[in-house]
């Protein structure tokens, strides 16, 4: 069952009433509730019906990797079953999906997602809700009303991770590793949220491509993986499972990036992704890196210095 459109103002009650009534069910379902076709309100897409839109289904995907974090879970996206979404170029997302547990595939889930977009053409977007749809009371929310869009996003617990992204760091500072953390073959295979954040900076950069072309990152290739947390002598789960965390990224195998000149699957390329997670929110930033943009290199060492001072007197 789809939205029903109504040709009178006085059928749909106008846009209080539309809204109010989309609010009860948090934006996920919007089935039966009339608008005229004027009204600027939640477009509403049946999963099974059209083909999959690759940035959707890693939308979902991030939903469900905050929900693992949270929880201590290992949920894995099974199938997307709808979507709806606002009208704007910077869109809201709705997700209703079934997922399943890694430990027991026979299991399915209903869960719902939402995500927020803060830029166009860009890795900038905020995860408010993930939860399973039948437990809806346990969610940990922001505790706000009912918004179809926001431009909030979680608040980091440090400088370092507030602001611009970072530069690449050097081969130098790679080796402080207080500072860093250089993941092994094995920490990557084991950590498949890595190619997820890979994958939405390349989807949100291309959308077209996500759209039309479904296999166009199958040739990807991560070559080695840095994450830079700010918990001094931590082991390594703990700074893989960091709340707060940039990670770098060097791979290969993606033909073309917009904005970047170097064409060929075979060229190294690199991406810098920060994951900031604070209650109610996980927000999740990003760009690929090409050494032309170096006018924040003073202030960032700045910021790792007054970090290494930290670590050293604290």
């Amino acid at each position: 069952m789809s939205t029903e459109m109504v040709e009178k103002d006085e059928d749909w009650g106008g846009p209080a009433v539309y809204w109010s009534r989309v609010a009860k069910s948090d934006g996920f379902d919007i089935e039966g509730i009339p608008r005229t076709p004027y009204t600027v309100g939640l477009l509403a897409y049946n999963c099974a019906s059209m083909p999959e839109d690759l940035m959707v289904k890693h939308y979902a995907m991030l939903g469900l990797h905050r929900y693992n974090m949270l929880e201590g879970t290992s949920l894995k996206l099974h199938t997307l079953l709808k979507y709806n979404r606002l009208q704007n170029v910077v869109s809201s997302y709705f997700m209703t999906l079934n997922a399943r547990n890694s430990d027991d595939r026979s299991r399915q889930e209903i869960f719902q997602v939402r995500i927020d977009e803060r830029k166009i053409n860009s890795l900038d977007l905020t995860c408010s809700l993930a939860r399973p749809k039948d437990k809806k009371d346990d969610e940990v929310t922001t505790k706000k009303p009912f918004m179809a869009h926001f431009h909030g996003c979680a608040v980091p617990d440090s400088d370092l991770f507030d602001g611009e992204l970072p530069d690449w760091p050097s081969d130098e500072a790679l080796n402080d590793t207080k500072r860093f953390y250089v993941l092994t073959s094995s920490d990557r295979q084991a950590n498949d949220w890595i190619n997820l954040y890979l994958q939405l900076l390349i989807c949100a950069n291309d959308p077209m491509s996500a759209q039309i072309k479904p296999k166009f990152m199958s040739d990807l290739q991560i070559l080695k993986v840095a994450i830079e947390t700010h918990i001094g002598d931590a082991k390594p789960k703990e700074r893989l499972e960091a709340k707060c965390a940039n990670v770098y990224i060097t791979f290969k195998g993606l033909d073309t990036i917009p904005m970047i000149d170097e064409i060929g699957g075979e060229h190294v390329r690199k991406a810098i992704v920060r994951r900031v997670i604070s209650p109610g929110f996980l927000t999740i930033v990003g760009q690929h890196w090409s050494g032309i943009n170096t006018k924040k290199s003073a202030k960032n060492e700045e910021k790792a210095r007054r970090q290494r001072k930290r670590y050293r007197f604290g």
